[in-house]
């Protein structure tokens, strides 16, 4: 199981349209109220255990290699988005409903299309916070942007580069 695996039978694509649906859903909650539910995330769990026997099916691996490679993907979303929380001034940067939303989300798409997906939320969140930031000039107010936006964004995008 390396590179990036596509998109090739209709079940992988439901079950991937359903995951996006889903975070999309977060997208939505986090634009409002700048918070990922803990209760939402608990729902989202079976969703992403349910990428388990996708994976076995479109890529003809076994279970425990399945749950490695998602195992991997999920350690990939936490450890990259626990690294910047610590990194970031007093812990503000990124929440912890966005680091365990990240887990999730790599539980369900490896680690591979996960580093993608981090890859491009984050090059889509300093785009928007540079139109941000230059549109309001001379307040001094920070800039708080809610991030699973972003990384919805980036799933939409790797299922389309993976369908083409």
């Amino acid at each position: 199981m390396t590179g990036i695996p596509t998109v090739s039978d209709l079940a992988a694509l439901t079950y991937e349209t359903l995951a996006i649906c889903c975070l999309a859903g977060f997208a939505a909650y986090d634009i409002r109220t700048r918070r990922v539910p803990n209760r939402a995330l608990v729902f989202f769990c079976p969703v992403a255990l349910a990428s388990l026997p996708i994976h076995m099916q479109t890529a003809g691996a076994s279970f425990h290699a399945s749950l490695g490679f998602s195992l991997a993907g999920c350690a990939t979303g936490f450890l990259i988005l626990l690294s910047a929380a610590l990194l970031s001034n007093g812990g503000t940067g990124v929440g912890g409903g966005d680091i365990k939303l990240a887990a999730a989300t790599g539980f369900i798409y490896g680690p591979y299309r996960m580093l993608g997906i981090l890859m491009i939320a984050t090059l889509l969140s300093a785009c928007a916070a540079l139109i941000i930031l230059c549109r309001r000039r001379g307040r001094t107010r920070p800039l708080s942007l809610p991030f699973v936006p972003f990384i919805a964004a980036g799933c939409l995008f790797t299922l389309i580069v993976s369908i083409i």
